[in-house]
């Protein structure tokens, strides 16, 4: 027992992902959850659920991580630095396993980091994390990489369709194959690697809803829409990125988003975990999801 992860506390619990970890965790009814928040944070969490505030100062955090075995960050953007002070006091507070702000691309290709420099943060957490564990023992944790998150992205344009407007852009000829996947099942996910956490120990693991290309999503828009007619756009990935990458060297921030769509829908940039680097959704116990009915409920608004 005593490896078990009983207490669990979330950072990054009212970003896009932190409310489905926080639901997922509390649904399992397998952990005593709470919340990291900052001092400055008015957010309303589920009643039962203990609040820590914080100002990242070590005796803070120490005080917040004290007695709990696991931490599940879902910090984003220029946060994802602040989680080296959270692993120090993590480490010194005993917890067990750390799971860092990694849902996303798979950051760990190369080539994709070379495409978007911003992954470069997250790979600098993760070799942060094995100096760690490799000096404290107890100490391990999980990277989980999940794609983009399917429901939200398409919900909100961020793979290329509007569905408001009934409006696609296709990168290359729409054939490239990559994985994604929906919120609610990386919350299930969460709770399945807190359940098993021998074969997830310090190690990336690659989960998905389905690994589809532009093109398998925009034949399920149709189908999900009918009567409806689609106004299709061609678009060039290099060229795309090659834009975006100017604009975020001269500090426009808002054009990291499309540049890391554009990075998913290239070529060798590791984004069909199948093909690519090997899908664990079978250590965690997950399954499949049909295209068809997740696009279905996110045009009838269902999700996310």
């Amino acid at each position: 027992m005593g490896q078990d992860i009983e207490s669990v506390i979330v950072i990054g619990a009212t970003g896009n992902l932190g409310p489905y970890v926080l639901k997922a965790l509390l649904d399992s009814k397998k952990f005593k959850v709470s919340i990291l928040t900052r001092g400055s944070s008015t957010a309303k969490f589920p009643s039962g659920v203990t609040v820590h505030q914080s100002d990242y100062s070590e005796a803070s955090l120490l005080k917040a991580l004290q007695g709990q075995d696991a931490v599940v960050s879902s910090l984003a953007g220029a946060a994802i630095e602040t989680q080296k002070v959270v692993i120090d006091a993590a480490v010194k507070a005993g917890v067990k396993r750390f799971l860092p702000s990694e849902f996303g691309s798979n950051t760990a290709n190369k080539y994709a980091n070379e495409l978007v420099p911003v992954f470069r943060r997250k790979v600098e957490i993760i070799e942060y994390l094995k100096k760690k564990a490799s000096a404290n023992p107890l100490f391990r944790w999980t990277a989980v990489v999940t794609g983009p998150f399917f429901d939200r992205s398409l919900a909100t344009g961020i793979l290329g369709f509007s569905i408001p407007n009934s409006y696609a852009t296709i990168y290359d000829n729409g054939t490239r194959l990559f994985t994604c996947t929906t919120l609610p099942t990386v919350g299930l996910a969460i709770v399945r690697v807190l359940s098993n956490l021998a074969p997830t120990a310090n190690r990336y693991v690659y989960i998905g809803s389905f690994t589809v290309s532009q093109n398998d999503i925009l034949a399920a828009l149709k189908t999900a829409t009918p009567g409806k007619k689609w106004t299709v756009e061609k678009a060039s990935t290099k060229a795309e990125l090659v834009a975006d990458q100017e604009r975020v060297a001269k500090g426009d921030r808002s054009m990291i988003r499309p540049m890391v769509t554009a990075a998913t829908f290239s070529e060798g940039t590791g984004a069909d975990f199948k093909k690519d680097v090997g899908l664990n959704n079978d250590i965690l116990g997950l399954k499949g999801e049909s295209l068809g009915e997740v696009v279905k409920k996110v045009v009838e608004g269902k999700m996310p």
